[in-house]
């Protein structure tokens, strides 16, 4: 077992982008470098039990799995124990064991002629889409609604995904939430409006981890590792309340809710962050 790390140190915060003008639909993606591909730390133990309940309670919600992407989902299961991860007992497809021996959803896409295809999936921490409205489809119509995803960056994803090899790459996404739960599968009704004198405590950043790495001639794997915190636990040192502040001080109003950032959330932010 590679060693945890703790969750509450908030070192992940640094890795946000808070460029007030950045749009949220980016590519921004990175060579991992010296950072892990998996990141284990001390809520293994209770986000692995969720998905465990997620697999039993709500399997066709949050599984799908297919008998091609059997080699490839051996492959992933493969690369999980070359890193020193501990996989669960076999199960009936090799996908599930992986997705039940890591913090992080898995999806498989696979390449149909020119297109990438959304394949074999785990996903039991879902943020904003439900995965039996988007298995079997090509991964522009997976981000339909995702204001701007085929204007921006549908042709990049493309050749970035043509491009890929077995040296993983990662980006993250983030917004505000005002709850832990990490089931999502639907956006809540409005953005958050936590008073100021609780925003430090009830507001949370909710950040998506994603890596991309190709694990067999056509396949790609998909990582989704959902990191959340409340800006208390997150904002320990100055600089991290500053560029906070300047994000929520400058942001647009046509980006701040990309990120469910209203104008009375803004409010109660700049006078929690004074």
């Amino acid at each position: 077992m590679t060693r945890s790390t703790p969750s509450s140190d908030g070192s992940w915060f640094d890795e946000l982008e808070l460029d007030p003008q950045a749009h949220p639909v980016s590519m921004s993606t990175r060579s991992l470098g010296v950072r892990p591909w998996l990141v284990v730390d001390d809520r293994r133990d209770d986000e692995l039990a969720q998905k465990r309940a997620s697999l039993t309670e709500r399997r066709d919600e949050v599984a799908w799995f297919t008998d091609a992407s059997r080699p490839a989902a051996t492959a992933v299961t493969d690369l999980i124990a070359t890193h020193g991860i501990e996989l669960t007992e076999p199960t009936d497809h090799p996908l599930e064991r992986a997705a039940l021996s890591v913090q992080e959803d898995l999806c498989l896409l696979r390449r149909d002629r020119d297109l990438w295809v959304l394949d074999a999936s785990v996903l039991c921490f879902p943020t904003h889409w439900t995965l039996a409205d988007k298995v079997d489809r090509p991964i522009g119509q997976v981000h339909d609604p995702v204001d701007g995803y085929h204007e921006r960056i549908a042709e990049r994803v493309t050749r970035l995904f043509d491009r890929l090899t077995d040296h993983p790459v990662w980006r993250r996404n983030w917004s505000l939430t005002d709850t832990t739960e990490l089931f999502q599968p639907r956006y809540r009704d409005g953005d958050p409006d936590v008073p100021t004198d609780r925003v430090m405590y009830e507001l949370h950043i909710r950040s998506e981890r994603q890596t991309l790495r190709l694990v067999a001639p056509g396949w790609i794997l998909f990582t989704i590792r959902i990191q959340m915190a409340s800006l208390d636990e997150l904002l320990t040192t100055p600089a991290r309340r500053m560029a906070l502040r300047h994000w929520v001080e400058h942001v647009p109003a046509d980006i701040g809710p990309k990120r469910h950032l209203g104008e009375s959330q803004r409010r109660a932010l700049l006078a929690a962050l004074k």
